[in-house]
């Protein structure tokens, strides 16, 4: 399940931030549509390798703590169980446990060391190697879907149309196993990635706009 997130999400920010970038491109480069494919390319493997280092050091570093907090416990435990009930209750009235119903589990838990740990410890073992592999390989899977055409187009304008197309379904597949994965609903989620999308989209051309009618960089 966290390899299927990892990629979904690095899927999603490539295709969204790539998309965005040609498109703003596409305003100041209209007629070298390769340019704006090599520089979405190069923002591209930038990005994956971006998200590839941020997801190793995210899960690497939530792995830490988490050992950490379970070497503390035992130590806890040992030392002093009524200490580590006492944390434990401290921590399930921070989530919003009734006082009640806390003190019920922790009285219960108070001699079973790896239940509290269990508890206190949050998240799972990930590995961090992997989660980096998937984001990084789904942020490059990501964006050939906008910066394709441009290799293909005779000029930025003609690849645009179809590089909107692209993203927009691709980011309508991402929505729908996002909405499969969480049990929202499927055409909500769609509408609102779509148009989250292509809503970047248009603000970046417009600021290619206005770079190319500030700096006048068109013909370079």
């Amino acid at each position: 399940v966290e390899n299927i997130r990892d990629f979904v999400l690095g899927m999603n920010d490539g295709l969204v931030e790539l998309l965005g970038a040609v498109t703003g491109l596409s305003a100041v480069y209209v007629h070298n549509p390769k340019i704006v494919g090599i520089s979405g390319l190069i923002v591209g493997v930038a990005g994956a390798l971006s998200m590839g280092i941020g997801a190793f050091i995210s899960v690497r570093s939530q792995r830490q703590v988490n050992e950490s907090v379970k070497q503390r416990m035992e130590v806890l435990f040992r030392v002093s169980s009524e200490r580590a009930k006492e944390e434990l209750m401290e921590r399930l009235l921070e989530s919003g446990m009734p006082e009640d119903v806390a003190k019920e589990v922790a009285e219960k838990l108070s001699s079973n060391e790896s239940a509290i740990i269990s508890l206190l410890v949050q998240g799972g073992n990930e590995d961090e190697i992997r989660s980096a592999f998937y984001t990084g390989l789904a942020y490059l899977t990501g964006i050939a879907f906008p910066v394709l055409p441009y290799f293909i187009a005779s000029s930025s304008l003609l690849a645009l149309p179809l590089s909107i197309f692209l993203a927009g379904t691709a980011l309508a597949v991402v929505a729908s196993v996002i909405s499969i994965l969480s049990g929202i609903s499927v055409r909500k989620k769609i509408f609102e990635m779509v148009v989250t999308g292509l809503g970047a989209a248009f603000l970046s051309y417009l600021f290619g706009r206005l770079m190319e009618s500030l700096f006048h960089i068109s013909a370079l």
